[in-house]
Order: C-alpha cells, then structure tokens, then sequence
C-alpha cells in the first residue's frame, strides 16, 4: 500500500480549495477513520459514515473558499467538528437524541454551516429535479440561469420569437416548482417567491 505523504493544515486546505487529488487522498487516509468511528459509535453505519464525510469535506470546501476563512484550531479539530455537527444534526432529524463523545475537542457550531447544508440540499433537491424536466426544458433553464439574454436563447433553441421563449422558460419554472412542491411543499426558487 502506497503511504499518503503528510501535509501541513495549509497545505491541506489549500490542496482542497486546487481539488488536488492527492490531497483529497489525504484527507480520507487522515481523517476518514476518526469520522467513521464517531459515526459507528452514534447509531450510525459504514455508508452514513461516507456520506457524512463528504458532507464535511463539501462544507469546509465551501468554507476554506470564503475570505474571512481562518483556522483557529487544528484541521483534524475543524473537519471533526464540522462532522460532529452534521451528524447530530442527522440524528436529530431521526429522533435519536443521545451522542456521545468521541472525541471532547471539537469548534463551537458555526451558524454559517447551517446556511451551507441548508443551500447544499436545496440544490440537491433542485437538482433532482431538473434532471427530470424535458431536455427542452432543462436547456431552456440552464441557458437562463447561465444569463443568457432572451434573444440568445431565442436563438440557440429555435424558437421563432422572444415571448414564445418567455413563455417556455415561465413554463419550465412552474413545472420544476410544482414537482418540488408536490414532494416538499412551498420552495422558492432562485430566490423568488413565484414562478415568474
């Protein structure tokens, strides 16, 4: 087995902000285990485990891009507290109340990684979604949400006038807002509170 040569915390992170892969190897070979183990010992399995981790990992990604990032403690604290938090959070939504600790050095939650999860999920839910829209349709979005003009989209899909493409994109909304509400209730989208 190959040995995973040691990084400083700021070379990890910033190996995570360049998605450098063999500091993404790292951070699995470092941290992976503890995450798993605290998962294990809380009500959790070995997929719960992965998938908390990459939550994490996604979450300080995020984090570590922002400008007021700084570490004030070890990586292998941060990244644990960032788990430690998701999981609970997890647990929570399953109704189970009781974790213990695994490891009693940890960052006080910040309310910024409740933002992140929150966004994370709704673009998953998005994203879900869209993905069962009509190519038309998902085109049509995309082009949108990429900022193309009207016209240019009037042009690239086809169509034969501007309004013929406001309303498809009006329609494509509503038929994404309406799939979504129909499992998740009232969305916004884009951060709007109609369709339109």
């Amino acid at each position: 087995m190959k040995k995973v040569p040691k990084y400083t915390d700021e070379e990890m992170i910033k190996g995570l902000i360049s998605k450098d892969e063999d500091i993404l190897k790292a951070y699995y070979s470092s941290f992976y285990r503890g995450i798993r183990h605290f998962v294990l010992s809380n009500s959790g399995g070995d997929a719960d485990a992965r998938d908390l981790f990459q939550d994490a990992i996604l979450v300080l990604f995020q984090k570590a891009r922002g400008p007021a990032f700084a570490l004030t403690c070890s990586l292998s604290t941060y990244l644990f507290s960032i788990s430690r938090y998701l999981w609970i959070k997890e647990l929570s939504r399953r109704r189970f109340l009781c974790v213990s600790e695994a490891n009693d050095e940890y960052v006080d939650e910040d309310k910024d990684i409740d933002e992140i999860v929150a966004h994370n999920e709704r673009m998953d839910i998005y994203r879900r979604y869209f993905e069962k829209l009509s190519l038309a349709c998902q085109r049509v979005l995309r082009y949108f949400l990429e900022g193309m003009s009207i016209s240019e989209i009037t042009h690239r899909m086809g169509y034969k006038s501007d309004q013929h493409t406001k309303n498809r994109r009006y329609r494509c909304k509503l038929s994404l807002i309406r799939q979504i509400q129909s499992t998740y209730g009232i969305v916004t989208l884009y951060g709007e509170n109609k369709a339109d």
